[in-house]
């Protein structure tokens, strides 16, 4: 996929807000799309999951995801919206010194 972005760009943040959308409309094809916060400066805000990576984790869901840490490598398609090629999500896992 080369689009107007030139590369690979990596991107972490935090999911503020994630919804399963038909594109395109009518098609049974379905993509996630994530809004993210933290991202930093000159980063894309929103990011596609392609219905290709979906369908390697049925499981995934909106909900899930949703208030989590995210790292992904994201790339700017021919229509400019930022493609995941690969995406990680923070677990619920608390880390703790042996103190506490």
């Amino acid at each position: 996929m080369t689009g107007q972005g030139g590369g690979i760009m990596q991107v972490r943040g935090i999911v503020q807000r994630a919804e399963l959308v038909e594109n395109p409309p009518g098609s049974d094809r379905i993509e996630m799309v994530l809004w993210g916060q933290g991202v930093g400066p000159n980063k894309p805000r929103s990011l596609v999951v392609p219905y290709e990576l979906l369908l390697n984790d049925p499981s995934l869901d909106p909900d899930q995801v949703q208030g989590h840490g995210f790292e992904a490598q994201v790339e700017q398609d021919d229509s400019g919206r930022w493609v995941v090629s690969e995406i990680g999500f923070a677990t619920r896992r608390v880390l703790r010194s042996a103190g506490d």
